[in-house]
């Protein structure tokens, strides 16, 4: 090969989950290959921790607005959402989700969405008319009611026992919600497309990664059971099989009944935003990632949207993972950092210290496909 090829590798990687964020490992690969290779870096989201930033960074003149919010137990937090234009980008994983909370402090019975619907009431208090809402990475399954309550909708619950309003719900009134964003825009960012409820939907499972006991997932899948026939009346489409319906605890599926969202996929989006096809027409090889390569990833998951794009156009696409599973068989190579940490929480815990050495066994093999 001429010395003066100088290969593209485009790095579009999703953020390893409490460890790398994915632009530090954009910059990890190019403060490496920049010497050898063209690099392009598009961090990519898919609608979890961390989704809003690497978004906004898509659009014209961002800027992060903060604002008190609560977190997913309604303590006070600073939150954090970003505009361009009259567009408001907000995350619920940065405000409300998982991340907020210690995994001792885990409570599907209490944990809720407020903190998403203050701040949907500050983006259009200071001017926003389209919310775009990144929902992945949530810490219940409230069905959207703690943020929907904060924006106007009304309820009536037989007891007030638990600050997780869909347990036992009994009545709705949206007519002063509607009202108030009649003239706003919802697009929703989603990382799954299971239902509201049902063996595949929101409690069953996603619940117990967030503390739910096995009681407590059917006791939540019959509350969403619930919620879903008296959002029936709201809605001339079917609740039940809503695509995407169950990401975030249900807070999809009442944000397309009551407001007219638009649910998507944050891959599809995210590929959409960062001209992601235009750049891999320009490249040679990619690499992608994420903290967990599973047959879900093949499912709607950034890493495996972009393997089947490689796919198409002949293009060699390697993963770089925390770890990773069998039948992940679409790339061409999976660079794992468990196995150059100690153990897994080391991997996690101290990525940092790790992900040099794998980066550079990722430049030796590159160097082997252009010799």
């Amino acid at each position: 090969m001429s010395d003066s090829f100088k290969p593209t590798v485009l790095v579009a990687p999703n953020a390893f989950k409490d460890s790398l964020t994915a632009p530090q490992i954009c910059d990890y690969f190019n403060s490496l290959l920049s010497g050898r290779y063209w690099v392009i870096s598009l961090p990519a989201g898919d609608g979890g921790d961390g989704t809003a930033e690497i978004i906004a960074s898509y659009f014209p003149l961002p800027r992060p607005v903060y604002f008190p919010a609560v977190d997913a137990l309604e303590r006070p937090v600073r939150g954090t959402y970003y505009r361009s234009g009259k567009t408001a980008i907000i995350e619920l994983a940065g405000i409300c989700g998982l991340k907020t909370l210690k995994i001792q402090e885990y409570d599907v019975l209490n944990a809720n969405t407020t903190g998403v619907g203050k701040a949907v009431n500050h983006a259009v208090t200071n001017g926003a008319n389209e919310i775009l809402l990144c929902v992945g990475g949530s810490a219940s399954i409230d069905g959207g009611l703690g943020a929907l309550t904060e924006m106007g909708l009304k309820i009536t619950k037989n007891h007030d026992k638990y600050r997780n309003h869909i347990i036992d719900l009994k009545q709705i009134d949206s007519s002063d919600l509607k009202a108030k964003f009649k003239d706003v825009k919802f697009t929703i960012l989603c990382d799954v497309e299971n239902p509201l409820y049902g063996k595949t939907g929101a409690a069953y499972v996603f619940a117990p990664q967030k503390g739910a006991s096995p009681q407590q997932v059917i006791q939540l899948d019959t509350y969403l059971k619930r919620y879903a026939s008296l959002l029936t009346g709201y809605s001339n489409a079917a609740v039940a099989g809503l695509k995407y319906g169950g990401a975030a605890g249900g807070i999809t599926t009442a944000f397309a009944v009551f407001l007219g969202a638009r649910l998507i996929s944050g891959s599809e989006y995210y590929l959409q935003v960062s001209g992601f096809e235009k750049h891999l027409r320009e490249s040679h090889v990619v690499i992608t990632g994420e903290g967990r390569i599973d047959r879900q990833s093949l499912y709607g998951k950034i890493p495996g949207v972009i393997a089947d794009k490689c796919r198409q156009r002949h293009i060699p696409v390697i993963a770089v993972a925390g770890i990773s599973e069998p039948g992940a068989e679409i790339f061409d190579r999976i660079f794992r950092l468990i196995d150059y940490a100690p153990c897994l929480q080391a991997s996690i815990q101290q990525a940092q210290c790790y992900f040099p050495a794998l980066c550079r066994d990722v430049k030796k093999y590159l160097d082997t496909l252009f010799r």
